[in-house]
């Protein structure tokens, strides 16, 4: 062999290796950024079920001084409280409380849809069980972000 042709085989195994270790980086950044998706997926999961649990805790506290004060002399300031409680039991749900929910809300969507459309109520409970109807669609959203967000 002349020594051109070393340097000829010399050159070409330099660029087969090249190539190679080329491919060998690109698979590597593929896992990696495949691999960083996942940790931030897995991360903003947690994030979203952290700040649901804080909300859940604050309303939860929340609730338990209404609770534990058993109503008030004046009036207006019970009445006050019991709205704030029902507002509380509807945000948290009927899975975290179902007694509360079954003295506060009693129905399911269907029923509260019902509620809203029946004229014979008045206006500011229809209004009070709508706010109560958005309030199950945005829990709903959330949970569906969170499913999915579990499923990819």
């Amino acid at each position: 062999m002349t020594t051109e042709e070393i340097t000829l085989w010399v050159q070409t195994a330099a660029v087969v290796v090249a190539v190679g270790a080329s491919i060998v980086a690109l698979v590597v950044s593929a896992l990696d950024r495949r691999n960083a998706r996942s940790i931030a997926a897995k991360d903003r999961e947690h994030a979203v079920r952290q700040a649901k649990l804080m909300f859940e805790r604050e309303s939860l506290l929340r609730l338990g001084q209404i609770r534990r004060r058993g109503g008030h002399v004046d009036k207006e300031k019970s009445k006050d409280m019991g709205a704030e409680a029902a507002a509380l039991v509807g945000a948290l749900g009927a899975e975290r409380l179902p007694k509360n929910w079954l003295g506060a809300v009693e129905r399911d969507d269907a029923g509260l849809r019902a509620f809203v459309e029946d004229e014979s109520n008045e206006e500011w409970q229809r209004k009070a069980v709508e706010v109560q109807l958005a309030l199950n669609a945005v829990t709903a959203e959330m949970q569906e972000l969170l499913r999915e967000q579990k499923a990819a």
